[in-house]
């Protein structure tokens, strides 16, 4: 990973964290408490980490003999939560084309993006998370009756990123569709003087494909624990 690039992501993530600008810049861990967080983040970006979330929490994984190995799973056992997932970050820093439909017809309207997620899974737009109303830009890939079949969307994290989020409809897969629309996304951040970011289930092989073809590097892991009210 370019080292500049690098240095961007990280400086975008202490600002989304609420940690110091250089917090992720040397060796071990960094943590900073909010109760107010129902949920807590483990950042490990090389041989940094960031723990954030509730104090209770934030204690516990810190007392951890390795916190940057931690895993989902582990980490919602260390804290007692629920609903852990955890993602492989990448960047993208160039131009790839990983386009695989000739002319595609792309709608820029939120409304065809919502559409699509009505016609998808709640899970897998729970994973996605592309929201219109958090997205910035939409890429929504129509066929020929304008049927949403794939979309992109992407808001910025930090004002230096763009969290790039793709779905693709049931029955659609595996025909470079979500290819597409992440290529289509990815450019247009990089046009914007953004650095693309790609969040993926370590789990969700289809998405680190799509990530990996589209030109995204593995840069750091983000781990996601719901937390329990203190008593």
């Amino acid at each position: 990973m370019d080292p500049h690039i690098s240095s961007i992501a990280a400086l975008a993530w202490c600002r989304v964290l609420g940690l110091p600008d250089g917090a992720l810049t040397e060796p071990g861990h960094v943590t900073r408490v909010d109760d107010s967080m129902r949920e807590v983040r483990v950042l490990t970006v090389g041989t940094a980490t960031a723990i954030v979330g509730p104090a209770a929490a934030v204690s516990r994984l810190e007392a951890e003999p390795a916190p940057a190995d931690l895993d989902a799973p582990r980490a919602e056992a260390v804290v007692a939560g629920h609903a852990g997932r955890t993602e492989i970050l990448g960047l993208c820093t160039d131009w790839i084309d990983a386009t695989r439909v000739d002319s595609p017809l792309i709608s820029d309207d939120p409304e065809d993006l919502a559409e699509l997620q009505r016609c998808c899974p709640p899970d897998d737009v729970t994973e996605a998370e592309t929201s219109p109303s958090r997205s910035s830009r939409v890429f929504v890939l129509l066929d020929d009756d304008h049927r949403p079949l794939a979309g992109a969307a992407y808001g910025e994290l930090g004002s230096l990123l763009a969290d790039v989020r793709v779905l693709t409809a049931p029955g659609t897969r595996r025909r470079g569709l979500a290819a597409t629309v992440a290529t289509l996304a990815t450019h247009d951040a990089l046009d914007a003087g953004l650095v693309p970011l790609a969040r993926m289930r370590r789990d969700n092989r289809g998405a680190r494909t799509v990530a990996a073809v589209s030109g995204y590097d593995t840069w750091g892991t983000l781990v996601t624990v719901r937390v329990p009210p203190e008593r």
